[in-house]
């Protein structure tokens, strides 16, 4: 067999059934026909990047490695960025490249590039896969894809190579306190908070029934939504180490951390003088909270072992803090951002208010980077964990239409919902036509504000108004994003007031929420700058 079918075969003995990717002239092929000939299906996006995060949304869903095939060279290095978003919001994924082989580099200059150097800063690992690869590696680095914490592993593909010389086997060493230790500290809490992260989210079962019966206020990341449903009496919003959970984690004598990964808060100081409970399944490196116990485990039968005992939170204190930041998010001064237009009064909060109430409780949502997701996250409702994906740990633009794609192919029979701002979407325009080739279950909500605008408030921030670049650094023109979503086959429609947004959610649910659509919904952004104090400081 060549190294290609034998990639092939373990992926399928694994139970992968399908691969994502923008193939070229090369060894690359052979990957894809032998993913072919195993009953893999291939979905051909417009980009490398793009082709990573369907891939490594389709594996966080579904539990499965699957892989994204590239060339080599300028697809190695297109596809960098969606190595890194794999691995930082540890998502799985394996990314296979061909290379210019080891028989010809003395001679070939043309794309030649030490990939693997290129891809290691991005990956968990970037290894050599060739004829001398045997069964057994193959497995081993497909193990490595899903071991916790999840990411990109990098196979560059060479059928040429004759002795490439493996890398060692992959091992980690776990330390961790004792259950005694972390009883200690929760017999000891009068006003315990819980926060919950995204490793949580596979023992989500175990976890909610244990953070239900202790019954203090609980906090989530981003990645963390859903474990514990966003209106649990208990639940008191979100945790970013911002401002809008400060006044919560300030009465809070200890903090218990379930699941919770150093790269999930925003790179802010630790402030808070309650001594730190971590629960994780995997040693903590990077050491972005002062812990004062770590317990290395099984998180969920950790968090029904630890969590007994008495406290003084009332019953719903959680909830009655979780509404009061929403009250505040919602008491908006109009303050313009920009010149910001009369014309549109639609606002970001009209927008995801509306959408929300219009979807089914079921529907997945993605959401890209950008201002807009200080409207959404707040406030959008969640029943499950994995229910809101947002790139949380690279947190980078032009995530949310792929992710949407990976999710709609990973559980097409639950609608799925992309949240993203006219710069995201306008980084994966392309993809446009995959959703309508595919015809996927995929309703594409546009912010449009013309603008960079969360980086138009950092801009303006101090007392030079115009400073950083002005206009020029974050104003585009305006683009009609319903006009390009109907020419490539899909339902396009704007709105620029809430009674715009009303009949077009209405006409969507009558036709069906499995018929691929876009709203270009054109907003004020005046609201943005509040949203951000609220939430960040």
């Amino acid at each position: 067999m060549t190294a290609a079918q034998q990639l092939a075969t373990a992926l399928a003995h694994r139970g992968t059934d399908t691969a994502f990717g923008m193939p070229g002239g090369g060894p690359n092929l052979d990957v894809v026909g032998a993913l072919a000939d195993e009953g893999i299906r291939f979905v051909l996006a417009h980009g490398e990047t793009a082709a990573c995060i369907m891939a490594s949304t389709y594996g966080y869903l579904t539990d499965q490695v699957c892989p994204a095939i590239v060339t080599r060279g300028p697809g190695a290095a297109s596809a960098v960025n969606g190595a890194a978003q794999a691995t930082l919001d540890r998502q799985p994924l394996l990314l296979v490249t061909d290379t210019v082989g080891e028989a010809s580099a003395t001679r070939i200059v043309h794309q030649r590039l030490d990939q693997r150097a290129m891809l290691a800063p991005v990956t968990k690992a970037s290894v050599p896969l060739s004829t001398q690869t045997s069964r057994t590696e193959i497995a081993d680095v497909l193990d490595f894809v899903a071991a916790a914490p999840a990411g990109a592993v990098h196979f560059d593909y060479d059928p040429t190579a004759t002795d490439v010389g493996f890398p060692p086997q992959f091992t980690s060493a776990d330390t961790g306190a004792t259950t005694t230790d972390a009883s200690r500290l929760i017999a000891a809490a009068e006003r315990p908070v819980v926060v919950i992260g995204l490793g949580a989210a596979p023992h989500a079962v175990e976890v909610r029934r244990a953070v239900e019966d202790f019954g203090a206020p609980t906090l989530a990341t981003y990645q963390g939504i859903g474990v514990v449903p966003t209106e649990h009496r208990i639940s008191a919003g979100l945790f970013t180490n911002g401002a809008s959970e400060r006044a919560l984690l300030e009465q809070a004598d200890l903090v218990i951390l379930i699941g919770v990964d150093p790269v999930e808060p925003i790179p802010a100081e630790w402030s808070y003088e309650a001594p730190v409970l971590a629960l994780t399944s995997t040693a903590t490196i990077d050491p972005y909270f002062p812990t004062t116990a770590e317990v290395i485990g099984d998180i969920g039968q950790l968090a029904l072992a630890l969590l007994v005992g008495a406290h003084t939170w009332s019953d719903g204190a959680g909830a009655e803090y979780r509404e009061t930041v929403r009250a505040d998010l919602a008491a908006i001064t109009p303050e313009p951002v920009g010149a910001a237009s009369v014309s549109a009064p639609l606002t970001p909060l009209d927008l995801v208010r509306q959408t929300s109430a219009a979807m089914p409780p079921e529907t997945r949502v993605t959401v890209d980077a950008g201002a807009h997701f200080l409207a959404i996250m707040p406030f959008w409702p969640a029943l499950e964990p994995k229910q809101v994906l947002i790139s949380n740990g690279l947190a980078t633009m032009g995530y949310a239409l792929p992710a949407a794609i990976g999710a709609a192919l990973a559980r097409p029979e639950n609608p799925t919902l992309c949240l993203v701002g006219d710069g995201g979407l306008a980084m994966t325009l392309a993809e446009l036509e995959t959703v309508a080739r595919l015809n996927l279950p995929i309703t594409i909500v546009v912010f449009n504000d013309s603008a960079l605008s969360l980086i138009e408030i950092k801009q303006r921030r101090g007392d030079d108004d115009r400073g950083h670049g002005g206009d020029a650094a974050v104003k585009y023109q305006p683009t009609d994003f319903a006009a390009i979503a109907s020419g490539s086959g899909l339902i396009g429609r704007a709105v620029e007031t809430p009674a715009d947004l009303s009949r077009a959610l209405g006409a969507a649910a009558l036709t069906g929420w499995h018929t691929p659509r876009l709203i270009d919904a054109r907003i004020d952004p005046a609201s943005y700058r509040h949203l951000i104090t609220v939430t960040r400081g």
